[in-house]
């Protein structure tokens, strides 16, 4: 296009006020001059509760069911090195640590929590040196209670019964709840 004498053309923006990115080059910001900017905060703000609140459910949560020991597992693993020790041959025992600090019924039946007799020989491998007896109890207990109450999955109970899953502390609830 050719230009017209006289007629110059008006630039609404200068290439010596783009950011540089290579000497001699800029680059163009095509949205720094939006008038509709507030959404992008807004949409920060709305990304950053989600945030905090489901940091805060990780945190509430267990406090909230009485295990607050539960929040300190980070989930290293080392508790697995017990697996050729545990009397009653549970193999995953931060399975049974995440299940408790989640409240997750299915989870903790079917990694063996119900058949736990509380030992302690895993807590010695714990590296946050967790009360891992004491956390198994209590989601026991719990889990006794959403047995009661018929919140544990009828097949999850049934494949549990069927694996040997279920310690003889909890024998009778179960086929209670199964009956």
């Amino acid at each position: 296009m050719a230009k017209e004498p006289g007629k110059e053309i008006k630039h609404t923006r200068e290439d010596t006020e783009q950011p540089l990115v290579l000497p001699g080059i800029h680059r163009y910001q095509f949205f720094s001059n939006l008038k509709d900017r507030g959404w992008t905060m807004n949409l920060d703000r709305v990304a950053l509760f989600g945030v905090v609140a489901a940091l805060l459910a990780t945190i509430l949560k267990p406090l909230a069911r009485g295990n607050p020991a539960t929040i300190y597992c980070y989930e290293c693993r080392a508790c697995y090195a017990t697996q050729d020790r545990c009397p009653v041959g549970i193999f995953f025992q931060a399975e049974l640590a995440v299940a408790a600090r989640v409240g997750d019924y299915d989870r903790f039946i079917r990694n063996g929590g119900l058949k736990c007799i509380r030992c302690g020989n895993c807590q010695s491998y714990c590296v946050q040196y967790l009360p891992l007896p004491q956390m198994f109890g209590a989601m026991q207990e719990d889990t006794r209670e959403a047995i009661r109450r018929k919140l544990a999955p009828r097949y999850v109970l049934a494949r549990a019964m069927r694996e040997g899953l279920v310690g003889k502390e909890f024998i009778d609830d179960v086929v209670k709840a199964l009956g």
